[in-house]
């Protein structure tokens, strides 16, 4: 077995104690430093992880040579900041999604990482459902996909850096383009702000593909009930997935719905008139393995490390995701009116 991955944590918020769970636990790495700026914060890993370097400052993890990779779970705005420091200081990264808060910090952070690896925590794309409807959808099985709905609900938590669009709608955008094969072509988005003037906490961003799949997210810290479910729609089958539901988080459904043109239009004497038929079949449950999806990002981590190779959620789907919640914000901010995306080559090319 090879030598286990060096890592440094930075920031230990909400998702920084899971990271340092799964690194400490896992026999392909070796938790050397938790660094967060607040000293209370610190008080965790010093308990539970005595073994490891703690610090208050991010350059004693940079400086370390022993160090090779480094997670950065911090608040978006410190993403781009922190991410370029340690690419150019020799450190493979993982970064919390999303990737940077502009496509200007993905170019800053893209520019800075030589050789390295460099990774965005889009955590549900490594989610055994989400993985499973990924596969439905290339294969075929739900036919010709017409829609995708999502609500991403709860009562907080709440979050000062960012909107709920880029908190909670990052996740969205990120199923998105992971699921569907089309490209984003429009985006509109509305939103309100009834917490904090300025800064939405309820949002409705909806992204149209280049192939006529409609994708809509419903995303909100002002929910009284934990939602956290997607509804795919194809000409087939739907395909429900519903993360909080304890056995059945994803469900296979034989229903759809068409229009049968009458008989007489067979016979050329069609009046107009057609006839809508609803198919209701049956529901099956697959059977999905239980890992935690982000045990298995930061497999795919440490894989992407040792093989020298662009991981699964690399910088061009981060880049992708910042397209969409940048267009998103846009509309948020001119009333709702529908944003263009060029093509992502195009964007790339500037």
């Amino acid at each position: 077995m090879s030598e286990p991955v060096r890592v440094a944590l930075v920031g230990l918020g909400y998702w920084g104690p899971h990271f340092a769970r799964i690194s400490v636990e896992h026999a392909g790495a070796e938790l050397l430093w938790c660094c967060d700026r607040s000293e209370d914060a610190l008080e965790l890993p010093k308990r539970r992880y005595p073994q490891v370097r703690r610090t208050t400052e991010v350059q004693h993890v940079l400086d370390d040579d022993s160090v090779e990779a480094v997670i950065v779970a911090t608040p978006t705005a410190t993403h781009a900041a922190l991410a370029v420091p340690a690419l150019e200081a020799g450190k493979d990264v993982l970064v919390e999604k999303p990737l940077g808060g502009s496509s200007e910090e993905i170019d800053r952070i893209e520019a800075a990482r030589g050789d390295r690896v460099v990774m965005v925590g889009h955590t549900f794309v490594y989610n055994s459902a989400i993985v499973a409807i990924r596969e439905l959808v290339a294969n075929g099985e739900l036919g010709n996909v017409q829609y995708v709905d999502s609500v991403r609900a709860a009562l907080g938590p709440i979050r000062n850096d960012v909107n709920a669009l880029w908190d909670l709608g990052a996740h969205d955008a990120s199923i998105f383009l992971d699921v569907l094969p089309g490209h984003p072509s429009v985006v509109t988005a509305v939103a309100q702000d009834y917490l904090r003037e300025g800064h939405p906490d309820v949002v409705y961003f909806a992204v149209r593909f280049d192939d006529g799949v409609l994708a809509h997210s419903h995303v909100s810290w002002l929910d009284p009930y934990k939602v956290r479910r997607m509804t795919v729609v194809g000409e087939e089958r739907m395909a429900v997935f519903d993360d909080v539901a304890p056995d059945e988080r994803l469900k296979i459904l034989e229903r759809g719905a068409s229009y049968d043109a009458p008989a007489q239009e067979a016979r050329g004497q069609s009046f107009g008139e057609y006839r809508a038929v609803l198919r209701e079949g049956t529901i099956t449950i697959p059977r999905l393995r239980g890992r935690e999806p982000l045990s298995t990002q930061f497999d795919e981590f440490l894989a992407a490390i040792r093989e020298r190779r662009e991981p699964y959620s690399g910088i061009e789907q981060a880049r992708e995701v910042v397209r969409v919640l940048e267009a998103a914000q846009r509309s948020l901010e001119n009333g709702g009116a529908p944003e263009q995306l060029e093509p992502a080559s195009a964007a790339g090319a500037r």
